[in-house]
């Protein structure tokens, strides 16, 4: 569907949404005060149910088919899992809703990605048939049942905006990532290379051991794709492992140049790499500018950072910092649950040894 069509079916959408809860407390409070106030609550809490069941879905799906959720976000909650630690945090409502997973093994990746795209969907789905059931029924028998009409509409809009195969700005619904895996989009076939290399190295096998072919293979895409930077860091780790600087320098100046479509932390994480990179070719310069970029990520429990800080040491002659650097970060690989990140980095490190 062309923009405006998605833009006009998101407006009607969002009209009938607020007509059906106009409808649904309008006619509790004909009912009377108490039935008035059982349907504003169902209005509130549908709010909060919805997106949290539709990421519950993901989540659900993903632990099925072998992934690990590495952060999801819902309402105003967040849990994100980073540097081997797990935390809860409150953040905007606003913000888009989503789930980031990380595959445990290879395999079937095709089916287990399309089972993890469905499943907030299909959960959603069925809570919502599930509600209109029981709102029906009590209604029919006459007993209140305006919590469940209020809870309806935000509910059936949240599934009917996912179940419709659209891109808005804050991305592809769930129904249009599931057509793209079917029909073996770019952006999907590039995923699910993503998602095989990442089963791969959970597994244990570290960057250059992958099929070459999950790196290269998969179509290219526009620079503002998120899987674009995702593809791109892959390939760096991939070259950097086998020991070509050419080829690893050029992916990683393709991510730096890529900064305005990278989160803070993500142009963060750039930086360092850039820091680890300049600081192997001796150029002070550059190294000291780049870690004035990612001074925090630097201090960070990360063995990438670590790696980065002896680089840095190393090219200053620091030597009792790099091997001090090089025990910590050695510390923190023991903690890493994806095996094949360990031994990559145990290599990079002992080139620095």
């Amino acid at each position: 569907m062309k923009r405006g069509g998605t833009a006009a079916f998101a407006i009607t959408a969002i009209v009938f949404m607020l007509a059906g809860i106009t409808l649904a407390v309008f006619c509790g409070w004909s009912a009377g005060m108490d039935e008035g106030i059982d349907a504003l609550v169902g209005v509130i809490v549908s709010f909060v149910v919805a997106p949290v069941l539709h990421e519950v879905g993901h989540v659900g799906a993903a632990a099925c088919g072998k992934m690990e959720c590495v952060q999801v976000k819902c309402f105003c909650f967040r849990y994100i899992r980073e540097n081997n630690k797990g935390r809860i945090t409150l953040v905007s409502p606003f913000a888009d809703d989503q789930t980031q997973v990380i595959p445990k093994t290879g395999g079937n990746m095709l089916a287990r990605a399309k089972a993890y795209t469905l499943g907030g969907l299909l959960l959603e789905g069925a809570f919502t048939v599930i509600v209109a059931g029981a709102a029906i029924t009590l209604a029919c028998l006459h007993i209140n049942s305006f919590t469940l009409w209020g809870l309806l509409p935000y509910l059936a809009y949240l599934f009917l905006i996912n179940a419709m195969p659209l891109e808005y700005p804050s991305g592809k619904t769930d129904m249009l990532a599931y057509i793209g895996l079917k029909k073996g989009y770019p952006t999907e076939k590039n995923m699910l290379a993503a998602m095989e290399i990442q089963g791969e190295l959970y597994e244990g096998k570290s960057f250059s051991e992958i099929d070459e072919r999950l790196y290269f293979n998969a179509p290219q895409l526009c620079e503002d794709e998120p899987l674009y930077a995702v593809m791109l860091d892959l390939k760096y780790r991939y070259f950097l492992e086998k020991g070509d600087m050419e080829k690893s320098a050029d992916c990683l100046n393709r991510l730096a140049r890529n900064q305005e479509y990278l989160s803070d932390r993500e142009v963060e994480k750039v930086a360092a790499e850039l820091t680890y990179m300049h600081s192997l070719n001796g150029d002070h310069e550059r190294a000291k500018d780049c870690s004035k970029l990612c001074e925090d990520y630097l201090k960070t429990d990360a063995a990438t950072a670590k790696r980065a800080l002896a680089a840095y040491c190393k090219a200053f002659g620091k030597e009792e910092a790099v091997e001090l650097l090089i025990e910590q970060a050695e510390v923190l690989l023991q903690k890493e649950r994806v095996k094949g990140l360990v031994k990559a980095e145990r290599i990079l490190l002992s080139r620095l040894a």
